[in-house]
């Protein structure tokens, strides 16, 4: 993958746009539950945000991660190799891993039928805890090292 010196603008927006439906839709998680229970006794559901977020999130992480293969994404800092680096790119990976497979639970759940709730529930719970340690580690970057990581989310190129 190419290194860049900072996310583009749209990357920027798509980060953020993300972070906040995924805690849309681990919010709005129950009435999703209820809906689909009414739909298997055959009543009309209409809308659920819970499933509109969990789509949204699916369609821009796939995005995302296509920008990001073919811009690139800047380097994680701190020596190339070291610990602390190999740390950043597999907590990336675990973070887009689970940005598509959540999603891709629930779709087997609502549209397909299949029966792995739990598992969707689990999965979604360990989504928001890395997403939270990401989040207090771009924190503990910018307020303990002050060495101007977060501002890669901010300002675009």
């Amino acid at each position: 993958m190419k290194t860049v010196a900072n996310y583009s603008s749209v990357q920027i927006a798509l980060h953020w746009a993300v972070a906040v439906l995924i805690l849309l839709a681990w919010l709005s998680a129950e009435g999703a539950e209820e809906a689909l229970e009414a739909a298997e006794d055959g009543a009309a559901t209409g809308f659920v945000p819970h499933v509109a977020f969990g789509m949204a999130i699916l369609s821009l992480v796939v995005l995302r991660l296509v920008i990001r293969l073919t811009r690139g994404a800047p380097a994680a800092p701190g020596v190339p190799g070291s610990l602390q680096v190999k740390a950043a790119n597999w907590g990336h990976r675990l973070l887009y891993l689970l940005m598509i497979a959540v999603p891709l639970g629930g779709v087997s759940i609502w549209f397909g039928g299949m029966d792995n709730g739990d598992i969707h529930g689990l999965f979604a719970n360990v989504l928001l805890a890395v997403a939270l340690g990401h989040a207090l580690m771009a924190l503990y970057h910018h307020y303990v090292l002050k060495d101007g990581l977060i501002r890669r989310m901010m300002k675009a190129d």
